[in-house]
């Protein structure tokens, strides 16, 4: 089987516990080179993984012409950048969520720009893959809690007293919205199969230039559905969804932990069912999905206007209504 050449912008923490082995166990798929400003870095995560080469310099990395994909774990501030110059280099890339942690115009000059050189852009929102999460989106659809009313989606950890965590660095687009928020809005929006009509969001923030440490938000679907969002960077430990129907409820407890057991409670009729469902390894999956569609030249499965124009034009509107204390329509 022909393998799909991978390079690793960065030496981050995502990249080693998640997608690296998510590439060293995809069938079509291999790491290639990896790539740190640190020298001494590159070449410890090189002999970590096997990997062929290693750079002290992005660029060089994307100048080895035998590198055909890329994936980009930086931080969300760099994220244009290096996608714009991944993209003029001719490579396809993965780029961790969200694409763009400032708007979506800033994200609609990187797909320009990969479609100019004919490559393949996707952002990495993996949990996507998960057998669990399409279950659940099956189940919505065959009507198995009625029509949904209301999403509630809780996404929080506390790292507040990590100074230097680059989740709280405003200057590399850091905060709750940009790595756990944009969890919540995209599993609201692929649950209900579109966007939102009106918007409302608030958040709190460590100073008037600071990050956004927490937030909650209402969006707000046509036919009355409501999703209620919290997200936040300071409080403690909760990962659960909850989808409340006209015919009864289901909740995932641990939904955003990605556990190995998980499972779904249905509640109907006063009876609260525990659901077993397969949960399966959403980097691999995630990686071998986007490789197959270098390989065969195909979409890329997360696609552009659905999913990550659609994601940003509502984390837009939320930082709208948030900066200007009202509603926003979409």
């Amino acid at each position: 089987m022909k393998k799909v050449k991978w390079g690793i912008l960065g030496c981050a923490n995502i990249a080693r516990k998640a997608v690296i082995p998510g590439i060293i166990g995809a069938d079509n798929s291999e790491l290639y080179a990896v790539a740190s400003r640190n020298k001494e870095k590159a070449a410890d995560f090189a002999e970590e993984f096997d990997a062929d080469k290693y750079y002290d310099d992005y660029q060089k990395l994307l100048e080895d012409e035998e590198i055909e994909a890329v994936y980009i774990p930086l931080p969300n501030g760099l994220h244009k950048e290096w996608t714009i110059k991944a993209a003029e280099a001719g490579k396809h890339i993965l780029c961790e969520k969200p694409l763009s942690g400032k708007s979506k115009a800033e994200a609609e000059e990187m797909f320009a720009a990969a479609k100019k050189n004919k490559v393949k852009l996707m952002e990495a929102f993996m949990y996507r893959f998960q057998p669990f999460v399409i279950k659940l989106k099956e189940m919505i659809e065959k009507g198995v809690i009625g029509e949904v009313k209301e999403i509630k989606s809780n996404f929080a950890f506390d790292i507040s007293d990590r100074k230097d965590d680059i989740r709280l660095n405003a200057e590399l687009d850091g905060g709750a919205l940009n790595d756990i928020g944009c969890y919540t809005v995209n599993i609201s929006r692929y649950l209900m199969g579109g966007l939102p009509t009106k918007v409302a969001n608030f958040f709190e923030k460590e100073t008037a230039a600071g990050v956004d440490l927490s937030g909650s938000a209402i969006l707000y679907f046509e036919g009355g559905v409501f999703a209620s969002l919290y997200y936040s960077l300071n409080s403690y430990n909760e990962q659960d969804l909850e989808l409340v129907g006209t015919e009864g409820i289901i909740r995932i407890p641990g939904f955003f932990s990605w556990l190995e057991d998980n499972y779904f409670l249905l509640d109907k009729n006063g009876e609260v069912e525990r659901i077993p469902v397969e949960t399966g390894p959403q980097y691999l999956l995630e990686v071998e999905a986007f490789a197959e569609a270098v390989l065969n030249d195909t979409e890329v499965p997360l696609k552009v206007d659905e999913e990550t124009y659609a994601n940003l034009k509502v984390m837009d509107a939320m930082r709208k209504s948030a900066a200007e204390e009202t509603v926003v329509k979409l």
